[in-house]
C-alpha cells in the first residue's frame, strides 16, 4: 500500500508541476527548451512530498486494509494463491493505476492550463 500511496503522490506532483509550468510559460514541458524549467518546478513539489513523507506513511496504513481486501477478492475469484494474488494487485494498482493517474493528471493539467500536451511541430 505504501508503494501505491507514494506513486499517487508523485502522479499528483507531476500533474501540479505540469499545470504550474504550462500556465506560467504558456508552453508544454515537452516543447523545445522547456524540460529544465519544468524540472525546476517539479523539484519544488518533490521537496514538499518528502517533507510530508510521514503523512504518506500514515495514509498507507489506512489504505492497507483495502489492499488486503482486494488481494482476498482476487484469491477467491481466481483460485490463485496469496503470492499470485498479491502480484496481480501490485500490477493493477502500482503499474496500471500509476500510469492511469499520471495520464489523467497531465491531461487535466494541460486542459486547465490551456496548453496542449504535445507541442505543434516546428517546420
Amino acid at each position: 500500500s505504501y508503494g501505491w500511496v507514494s506513486n499517487m503522490s508523485y502522479a499528483i506532483t507531476l500533474s501540479l508541476s505540469w499545470y504550474t509550468h504550462s500556465k506560467k510559460t504558456g508552453l508544454s514541458p515537452l516543447a523545445p527548451g522547456q524540460w529544465k524549467p519544468f524540472l525546476a518546478v517539479y523539484a519544488g513539489f518533490y521537496v514538499f512530498t518528502n517533507i510530508i513523507r510521514p503523512l504518506r506513511f500514515g495514509l498507507s496504513v489506512v489504505v492497507s486494509q483495502y489492499f488486503d481486501r482486494f488481494v482476498g477478492f482476487i484469491e477467491r475469484k481466481s483460485g490463485w494463491g496469496r503470492k499470485a494474488s498479491i502480484g496481480v494487485v501490485v500490477f493493477l494498482a502500482n503499474v496500471c493505476g500509476t500510469f492511469a493517474a499520471m495520464g489523467l493528471g497531465v491531461g487535466v493539467a494541460s486542459t486547465l492550463a490551456g496548453v496542449p500536451i504535445f507541442p505543434p511541430k516546428v517546420v
